[in-house]
């Protein structure tokens, strides 16, 4: 059983493949079949949760791959619970290197893609926004949400960056480490009190 008060944190399911590894970022792209079949999985898993009483609202992205999240996930519920998209729960944005291969990134920027890896914390991509950058809003995201929901569980359907930033949060690590934070495809953690 649950406590009375906590967040459980969902990662969005599949995109379509990316086998050159382009980063996404921000980019609005959409769950893949797998990503959908991942989702009611996941949904068929957590029906407990899903239909237990002191579960108050859905919270997601605006991204579509976490407002479908989101919909098959209060699809599940069997009555109706609030789902609330909001633009300070998107992934981080990558500015310009978005849509691009690290190899593309390295010739069009050079340097930054190693600049990057010596300080995940701070530094931004050209036109993006650093990891400080994203927990600090999602967490002024959550603290609004909060407001409006203060007791009882919440579920946030984010993206890998997003809800490695509040981990390290919540887990009191530094965001030097965000990147060792397993965050798979359709996967759930829970955060007790939060």
């Amino acid at each position: 059983m649950t406590a009375e008060r906590g967040l459980w944190l969902v990662r969005h399911g599949a995109l379509p493949p990316n086998p050159e590894r382009r980063f996404v970022g921000a980019r609005d792209l959409p769950l893949s079949g797998t990503g959908r079949s991942q989702i009611r999985a996941l949904a068929a898993d957590m029906t407990p949760v899903l239909a237990d009483p002191r579960l108050t609202a859905l919270l997601c992205s605006d991204l579509s791959r976490c407002r479908e999240t989101a919909a098959i996930l209060a699809a599940v519920a069997g009555r109706p619970l609030p789902v609330h998209a909001d633009a300070d729960l998107r992934e981080i944005n990558l500015g310009a290197w978005e849509g691009r291969t690290p190899a593309e990134v390295e010739r069009a920027f050079p340097g930054e893609y190693a600049r990057r890896g010596r300080d995940f914390a701070l530094f931004s991509p050209s036109g993006g926004e650093s990891f400080a950058r994203v927990q600090e809003r999602a967490l002024a995201a959550l603290t609004r949400w909060r407001a409006r929901y203060p007791d009882g569980l919440l579920i946030l359907a984010g993206h890998a960056g997003l809800n490695r930033c509040l981990l390290a949060r919540y887990l009191a690590l530094p965001l030097s480490d965000v990147l060792r934070i397993p965050q798979p495809y359709a996967g759930r953690t829970f955060l007790p009190g939060w």
